[in-house]
């Protein structure tokens, strides 16, 4: 597992929170890993320009999902995670969100688990792993996951989360489930992996 201090691929890690949020509210709701309750969409926006396959949570709802990915590659997931920024509404400083965003935090039942044990066993902290992006820009598309206008957006994200090293799985199938509460939303996702071989 990479810490939250690491470097993983030479990028800092909160800069990986960045592109998970970049990536997943760049994806329609009618394809949006998200909203998908089976695995069908876990692919969608996957371009392996580093070696890191991103899982997404639900939004206020259980989700089961079956998703195929390589051995060789590492595994990005928030068991929450959330995200401040600027709307007509509310045109805030930067100090402003970052104090949003600083106290976005999950409960203490927030639970993470690998192939049946609970990630916490392995002396990782699920509640301590929390990250805080700096200010970033997120284009929205139309159709998003945000409800809002198709347009570019600025905001800080905080989350508590999970980034496993290349080939910590064998092939094989493996699960990973994760669950917790963020300012009343629900967040609870199994995946069963389809571990392949390197780059199959």
């Amino acid at each position: 597992i990479y810490l939250v201090d690491s470097k993983p691929f030479g990028i800092p890690y909160y800069k990986w929170t960045e592109s998970w949020w970049n990536w997943l509210v760049s994806i329609p709701i009618d394809a949006n890993p998200a909203l998908d309750t089976d695995g069908k969409q876990c692919q969608k926006g996957m371009h392996y320009k580093y070696p890191v396959f991103f899982l997404a949570g639900s939004l206020n709802k259980t989700a089961s999902r079956n998703c195929t990915i390589p051995s060789d590659v590492s595994i990005f997931f928030p068991a929450t995670t959330s995200y401040c920024y600027n709307t007509h509404l509310a045109n805030r400083t930067e100090d402003e969100l970052r104090t949003c965003a600083s106290l976005q935090k999950g409960d203490i039942n927030t639970k993470v688990t690998i192939d049946g044990s609970d990630l916490n066993t392995f002396a990782y902290d699920i509640t301590n792993a929390r990250v805080q992006s700096n200010l970033f820009g997120i284009e929205v598309p139309e159709d998003n996951i945000l409800g809002i206008k198709n347009k570019n957006i600025s905001g800080i994200a905080a989350g508590d989360w999970v980034f496993l090293k290349p080939n910590v799985f064998v092939p094989g199938i493996h699960r990973i489930s994760f669950t917790g509460k963020l300012n009343g939303t629900l967040s609870d996702v199994s995946y069963s992996l389809n571990i392949t071989g390197s780059g199959k």
